[in-house]
């Protein structure tokens, strides 16, 4: 039996058929794009990459609850963080009061670093220090929340890369000088504490200098 449609009626359906593929697909599309939007700020990627890095290399120490010989480590990886942010605003910097200070910082950083690589090579793990262990853990498990992706350091990053700079810089000199004062409750190596010592004053007169510079 033949059935009779109304033309009208069938165009309308054929319409509202093709407008919703569209939609579907404009939908498809749009979503795809907002869930893989990838971070391009390269002011933000530059200074944020040398703390992640740092980072990895710090979860990924093995530690033996020994403080002489666990904070040489983490006071390498950590002084080779601030040695590659360093660079960074040295290379990228547009302020030149940072650009300068930056570059001035780095031949004290890297002769930090060859002091800790040839203290490290003569250390053995001997003593270890339960409590120490965990005051440092509980350091470094506050560290990688900072700087992990959508972390509080992230989060105050802008398009300034100067501005950026500056951030995360005080975020790792405070850093610094948390992992240092907590190895000074329990080390014993007189070269080691010595350094912690002056790191933590070295650091401090670092953030108040950088401080000044950005007023």
């Amino acid at each position: 039996m033949k059935t009779n449609v109304n033309p009208l009626i069938l165009g309308f359906f054929v319409l509202s058929l093709s407008a919703g593929s569209l939609a579907a697909c404009a939908q498809a599309t749009t979503g795809v794009a907002t869930t893989s939007k990838p971070v391009t700020d390269t002011n933000k990627i530059a200074v944020i990459t040398p703390m992640r890095q740092m980072m990895s290399r710090l979860t990924k120490l093995e530690p033996t609850g020994d403080p002489d010989f666990d904070y040489a480590l983490q006071a390498r990886v950590q002084t080779q963080g601030q040695l590659d942010l360093l660079k960074q605003e040295a290379q990228s910097g547009k302020d030149t009061s940072l650009r300068k200070m930056a570059q001035t910082m780095i031949p004290a950083v890297q002769a930090d670093i060859d002091m800790i690589n040839n203290l490290a090579r003569q250390l053995r793990p001997s003593r270890p220090n339960q409590a120490f262990m965990q005051a440092q853990n509980q350091n470094i498990k506050a560290m990688a929340l900072k700087f992990q992706a959508g972390g509080n350091t992230e989060s105050k990053l802008t398009s300034n890369f100067d501005s950026n700079f500056v951030t995360v810089m005080l975020d790792q000199r405070q850093d610094a000088i948390d992992l240092a004062n907590t190895y000074l409750k329990y080390g014993s190596n007189d070269t080691l504490k010595k350094y912690a010592q002056d790191l933590t004053s070295k650091a401090q007169q670092q953030m108040n200098s950088i401080k000044q510079t950005i007023k």
